[in-house]
């Protein structure tokens, strides 16, 4: 209206009339309310029955729109196709779908189910294989300029040529859009094709290098330039999909918006849409510790196995803890299929450190809107947290590990937050959609983090100078505002990380975040049951040195009394326990297992085979103790100051129980015999009076009479044993030589009761 008032200004009084007129014109027009618009957001790549899953996503989203346009208006469905960062061993760029997926979800949005809204695919990034034909499906295709999209036929075996039934059904979906030329869509399919752009008097034509000249026949051609060459399959980018004609550009989601003239906030992915969530809440109270994670961990699994959920929401409220326990838990995180399981973060009060790797690591992040997410402070930390040592090191300044931080407890601290930071960098950023300059931040105070901004598509990601410099289009990508502060590690607040597009939304309460996801009712939180916490007890060190020290005493019984009896048992069902608690608590595993097997063989080696050597007796023994140590610890050789510590405490629990054991065997021996009760159980020395008898009966026995005799050996001579001659059982030793039991024998010598044999025969 300021046009007119201008207008009237310069016409004089006459124009008042019809300004007025147009004022009260323009107060009866209603304004035409906006287009609704929905945004679905379809990973790729599509396998198993995420089709279906989709299909009923897209269905009620078409329901939603049709009841918010009304009559006469068709509403915009956005699919945002989504290649999901690969995990290790998976292809990128969406590479992998089932073509009969996709074909069942690209034929429901090219029929009549689909016809009562606009549907729109939004390509922001790179996609390959059979995720194309979804795109061909849609009447619309919005990309950024830099993404590509083709190479449709990478999906299928490159030694076969490609199923007529698969390139007919292509060109039948793309036909039926009138998305993409015929002759693109093959060459995107077969990469025997070559595909050119024609130009004649009625403007471009693009054909197959085959139809050329049929068009020539039929058409003058002015020019002719290749699209696709023979031998490669087909792909475009945003900017040539413009050019072609079949494509919008649109850099972001508010490009997106202005070009399809919708509003912006109906652009955001609609969690109401899914009713088939099977949802469970978890709790991470108090610092990150490694039994913490490791609960985590086991709940998720137990979770996943059992209960068949498909969200998990981590309600999170931690200022600290140890970074690699919180390494450890993120990297579990990430490692979830985000196209079967969504993993929700939610932050009330704050997430800090190690807590916030985890809280990263989860597929979408909501805090409320005082909570903090971030790094610890050193002097704020809580547990053990590796941090840059001082320049001058200071024995009275409280170190991050408590009390005083000297040379080498700093030396320590700046090793291990080295192997966290190169440990989030190549492991754990690979596996979520974080840079890793952001993960890395959160433990690493010296890391400056800034936002940078691409010139050219206006996208904005915080980096580091160092992984802004490894991006491949770096030169494009635009230093802004610093995000940390030097020396201190970063930190944001719920506002400041939506801004930054760290968090996802910001919520007044957890029912704020039920109505997200349009959840009804309590939902069921995860506890840990009885055997969880059983096995938490006895992997404890205190509960599993006691069980060392059962099984040790209960061995040493077992030895010195005849028989099987309840020491052997003891010792089972001790060494048993500490085994199973300490492999369902993640620490014990095949190594671990099969170096307490082969100790246990070697000793019982020695002791009924070959007594005497010693060789695998000792072998035996450090064998049992390095596996005992091992089961209490996740690594094998430590490499940080946590580790260090933790190296500490198992070697600390086994001694603990090796010299318990020392204790009570002594005083099994000097004390207990004398008592009722251990009387029987125990073998008792002989009384002097006895031993002096079975001495002078020995030096009496002679088996001179056995020399030249023959017989068989009862035991293997190794080279002590028993053997059988004129019917009696005689102790023998074998002559320079092993000698098999059943073996003949022939006695060489007698002399007292030492009996020298050979083999005979």
């Amino acid at each position: 209206m300021s046009h007119i008032k201008q207008h009237a200004r310069l016409a004089g009084p006459a124009s008042l009339i019809l300004l007025a007129a147009a004022t009260l014109c323009a107060q009866q027009q209603p304004e035409e309310a906006p287009t609704p618009a929905v945004m679905v957001r379809v990973r790729l790549p599509i396998a198993g029955a995420a089709d279906q899953l989709y299909q009923g996503v897209l269905q009620r989203a078409i329901d939603k729109l049709a009841k918010e346009s009304g009559p006469g208006r068709r509403g915009v469905l956005v699919l945002w196709l989504d290649p999901q960062t690969p995990k290790q061993g998976e292809a990128p760029f969406g590479q992998g779908a089932e073509f009969e997926r996709v074909l069942g979800l690209a034929r429901f949005l090219a029929s009549d189910s689909a016809q009562g809204v606009k549907t729109v695919a939004y390509i922001p990034e790179t996609i390959k294989g059979h995720g194309v034909l979804l795109a061909l499906a849609c009447e619309e295709i919005v990309m950024a300029p830099d993404a590509e999209l083709g190479e449709a036929g990478i999906d299928e075996d490159p030694r076969r040529p490609i199923e007529r039934g698969i390139e007919s059904l292509y060109v039948q979906i793309a036909d039926a859009r009138r998305t993409a030329p015929e002759a693109i869509v093959r060459g995107m399919l077969d990469r025997r094709l070559e595909v050119l752009r024609v130009e004649t008097e009625d403007g471009p034509r693009y054909v197959t290098s085959d139809e050329l000249p049929g068009l020539e026949e039929t058409e003058t051609v002015v020019s002719k330039k290749a699209l696709f060459l023979a031998g490669t399959l087909g792909s475009v980018t945003g900017r040539e999909a413009f050019e072609y004609g079949f494509a919008t550009l649109a850099p972001d989601r508010e490009s997106l918006a202005r070009a399809l003239r919708v509003p912006a906030e109906s652009l955001e992915e609609d969690q109401t849409l899914i009713d088939s969530w099977r949802p469970v809440v978890i709790d991470i109270q108090g610092p990150i510790t490694r039994r913490l994670a490791r609960q985590v961990q086991t709940l998720i699994g137990t979770e996943l196995e059992q209960s068949r959920v498909n969200w998990i929401a981590l309600r999170i409220s931690s200022a600290g803890g140890d970074i690699a326990a919180g390494a450890e838990l993120a990297s579990s995180l990430a490692e979830l299929d985000s196209s079967q399981v969504r993993t929700v973060a939610y932050v009330p009060r704050e997430a800090l450190g190690p807590a916030a790797l985890a809280a990263l690591a989860c597929d979408q992040l909501v805090m409320q809107p005082d909570a903090q997410i971030g790094g610890v402070d050193a002097d704020q930390a809580e547990g053990p947290q590796p941090g840059p040592p001082p320049r001058r090191p200071d024995r009275r300044r409280p170190g991050m590990f408590g009390g005083p931080q000297g040379p080498e407890q700093a030396a320590q601290q700046e090793q291990s937050l080295q192997a966290a930071v190169a440990a989030v960098r190549r492991g754990l950023s690979k596996r979520t959609d974080q840079p890793w300059s952001l993960l890395a931040a959160t433990i690493d105070p010296n890391l400056a983090v800034y936002r940078y901004t691409n010139r050219e598509s206006g996208q904005t990601r915080l980096f580091c100078e160092a992984e802004a410099a490894e991006q491949p289009d770096a030169p494009q990508w635009i230093q802004g505002e610093a995000i940390t502060t030097p020396g201190k590690p970063l930190r944001l607040d719920a506002a400041r990380a939506q801004e930054l597009g760290v968090a996802w939304r910001t919520v007044d309460t957890f029912d704020g975040l039920k109505q997200l996801y349009g959840f009804q009712g309590e939902l069921r939180v995860a506890r840990p049951n009885w055997a969880l916490e059983l096995v938490e007890a006895l992997a404890s060190p205190g509960l599993a040195a006691l069980l060392l020290l059962v099984a040790c005493v209960g061995a040493y019984i077992e030895l010195h009394s005849p028989g099987m009896g309840i020491g052997g048992f003891l010792a089972i069902v001790a060494l048993s326990l500490f085994f199973w608690s300490k492999y369902l608590d993640g620490t014990a595993q095949w190594l671990e297992a099969m170096l307490l097997l082969m100790g246990l063989c070697f000793i019982l080696l020695e002791v009924f085979v070959l007594p005497g050597l010693g060789v695998f007796g000792l072998g035996g023994g450090a064998m049992v103790l390095a596996a005992l140590v091992l089961m209490s610890q996740t690594f094998v050789l430590p490499q940080t100051a946590s580790q260090l510590a933790e190296l500490r405490t198992s070697m600390a629990t086994v001694a603990g129980a090796g010299l318990g054991t020392i204790i009570v065997a002594f005083a099994l021996r000097s004390y207990l015999p004398q008592s009722p009760l251990f009387r029987r159980m125990l073998l008792q020395p002989l009384a002097e009076e006895e031993l002096a008898e079975i001495d002078q009966r020995e030096q009496q026995v002679d088996y001179a009479y056995l020399v030249g005799a023959t017989g068989t050996a009862a035991t293997n001579l190794m080279p002590t044993g028993r053997a059988e001659i004129g019917g009696e059982l005689v102790d023998v030793i074998a002559d320079g030589q092993i000698i098999d039991r059943g073996a003949k024998v022939e006695v060489v010598s007698a002399r007292a009761n030492r009996v020298l044999v050979r083999r005979v025969g």
